[in-house]
């Protein structure tokens, strides 16, 4: 095979790869505001980071504690 061929077929064979990376990119969003984070495997967990979450939790555990 000439180079000009093979460099021909890598480009062909990258593309695909390249275009899932850009649609994973625009779809993966977390930051300190975000309630909910989710990770990779789709599992979602509550964002402690957040000030609003903390404070909600801290409030609905001591409603709980007076309650038991």
């Amino acid at each position: 095979m000439t180079r000009l061929f093979q460099r021909s077929v890598k480009h062909v064979l990258a593309v695909p790869g390249k275009f899932m990376q850009q649609i994973v990119q625009k779809n993966i969003q977390q930051s300190d505001s975000s309630k909910i984070t989710t990770d990779a495997n789709g599992a979602a967990t509550l964002n402690m980071s957040n000030k609003q979450v903390r404070e909600s939790m801290r409030a609905r555990m001591e409603e709980l504690a007076s309650k038991g």
